[in-house]
């Protein structure tokens, strides 16, 4: 079997230096987060067991920071196709019906990673007019939510950029 999809055989080009370049930001952005949440974490807990004193909004913001570093690595594996998969099925089909699973399974990736990125960014606008906040931050509701519905939608893209390339799985 032909394999071209594996992480060590990218799309070439343009679109491959651009997904490449997502990929990296999206991962510094991944790593930053859980700096973070580790930083956060650390000093609530001084605060709280040395001082009584917790920060008061820390769990809120370590799940918010969670939800970015989850979908922002999300990004990453999709670009990367590191993505797990079970391939026991696709495997044991003849060639001819092994390649049309290779562009089916990602255009139905994508049909449905786009009908989610398009409701949720409907839900993002909606919580943006409502100006809906968080307890104990008073952040915009939108700004998180944003991260699934903007990662959702970079992982639809780079599927199609990896579909149009020609290196699907």
């Amino acid at each position: 079997m032909n394999d071209t999809s594996t992480s060590d055989n990218p799309p070439a080009g343009l679109v491959g230096l651009v997904g490449d370049g997502i990929a990296r930001i999206c991962l510094a952005i991944a790593a930053i987060g859980l700096l973070c949440i580790v930083s956060i974490n650390c000093v609530n807990v001084v605060g709280r067991y040395f001082f009584g004193s917790p920060i008061s909004w820390a769990e809120e913001l370590m799940l918010f920071l969670m939800v970015l570093v989850v979908y922002a690595g999300a990004v990453a594996v999709t670009w990367r196709n590191m993505h797990i998969r079970i391939d026991t099925l696709i495997m044991s089909l003849p060639i001819a019906a092994h390649r049309i699973a290779n562009v089916f399974a990602p255009v139905v990736s994508i049909a449905v990673l786009v009908v989610v990125s398009l409701t949720g960014f409907q839900i993002v606008a909606m919580l943006r007019v409502f100006d809906q906040r968080s307890d104990a931050l008073h952040l915009p509701m939108w700004i998180p939510q944003a991260f699934v519905t903007g990662g959702i939608g970079l992982m639809a893209l780079l599927i199609v950029a990896r579909l149009v390339t020609g290196r699907t799985r």
